[in-house]
């Protein structure tokens, strides 16, 4: 009898002890306030649900005024996958009040002693994880948020090499990773958008291609090394006779020997099953 009371004592300690080990770190203080509709122009340009708002991390506090829309592609690691402009243009995130996507809430959380503090880059990055699960547990707790996972089919690109095959330059093996698109114009004034990679994989590209074409790109190009390039091709919203660059999928196929092919594909989405306003304090 006394040996099964020790032993149950012992399964006992064990279990608090591997669910202490398991669970999440949260934040020791947290603070929400309702700052008021996003603005239309910059929704409009970051994507539905995305301010453009970036988090600040000092003395340990986490500290961001944004949507409740762009705090769950924080979250829910979407930050690996090109953030929160990728989610909304591939609506890889479904449900939910409207108040997600267009109300701000300045939001501040104190990260325990006992967990680490990132680098805001590395967060940006999708490189966070403690940080991440601190986020999931606010919004449970604040915003009553409750999510499950889906697969669904739907429209991608995947990204394939092109007949002949691809003519991607292998990136030097001290060059910094790097990945960007920003617009210039050339030499008479006309606007050209360029993708400037450096140091990058497939898996990123195709990142930035999808945020570029607003579709998700699957890469299928078989390539698993590094490359380097500058690519200028045409903005999406001007017209043909307005630019000097040619379209991005003739610029892709011409200059990097790699296509764009329309398809459809089995995505994982987030579906928001409840959200509510939290009060403020």
């Amino acid at each position: 009898m006394r040996w099964h009371l020790a032993s149950t004592a012992l399964l006992v300690i064990l279990m608090i002890a591997v669910s202490s080990a398991q669970a999440p770190e949260l934040f020791d203080v947290v603070s929400v306030k309702e700052m008021g509709p996003a603005s239309g122009e910059a929704l409009a340009r970051f994507g539905s649900g995305c301010d453009g708002s970036f988090p600040r991390l000092e003395n340990r506090r986490f500290t961001v005024t944004t949507t409740a829309y762009a705090l769950i592609t924080w979250a829910y690691g979407f930050n690996r996958n090109g953030g929160c402009g990728f989610v909304t243009n591939g609506n890889f995130i479904v449900g939910g009040p409207a108040w997600i996507r267009t109300e701000r809430f300045e939001v501040q959380g104190l990260v325990p002693e006992s967990a680490p503090v990132p680098a805001i880059g590395a967060f940006l990055n999708g490189e966070a994880p403690a940080l991440e699960a601190m986020i999931r547990g606010m919004l449970a707790d604040r915003f009553r948020l409750a999510v499950h996972r889906e697969m669904r089919d739907a429209p991608v690109y995947a990204l394939v090499a092109a007949r002949g095959g691809a003519r991607m330059t292998a990136a030097k093996a001290d060059e910094r990773t790097g990945y960007g698109i920003n617009r210039q114009p050339d030499a008479n004034g006309l606007p050209v958008d360029h993708l400037r990679v450096s140091n990058g994989n497939m898996t990123y590209i195709a990142i930035m291609l999808g945020i570029i074409t607003k579709r998700p790109v699957v890469d299928r190009t078989g390539l698993t090394g590094t490359y380097s390039f500058d690519l200028p091709f045409a903005p999406q919203e001007v017209k043909a006779a307005d630019t000097s660059a040619a379209s991005l999928f003739t610029a892709l196929q011409e200059q990097l020997g790699l296509r764009l092919e329309d398809t459809r594909a089995p995505i994982e989405i987030l579906v928001i099953d409840r959200a509510e306003k939290p009060t403020e304090n």
